[in-house]
């Protein structure tokens, strides 16, 4: 091991016993509800609503909104 890995270990060691070990996460908490289909920035309609042209080669893809 480096002496930088050996003073990280150190230090870990040292502060343990008084910040604990970490968070792992929220795994008591029941799951977020899924959330409805997002609107679009352009004209505030759904995104599922559009269409989209994904043109081959280096041409920018387009989204076309509904009417």
């Amino acid at each position: 091991m480096t002496s930088w890995a050996q003073l990280i270990d150190k230090l870990n060691a040292r502060l343990l016993p008084y910040i604990g070990p970490p968070p792992l996460g929220p795994y008591d908490e029941a799951p977020l509800p899924p959330t409805g289909a997002k609107p679009c920035p352009v004209c505030g309609n759904p995104m599922d609503a559009h269409t989209f042209d994904r043109l081959q080669g280096h041409a920018p893809s387009r989204m076309h909104c509904p009417r």
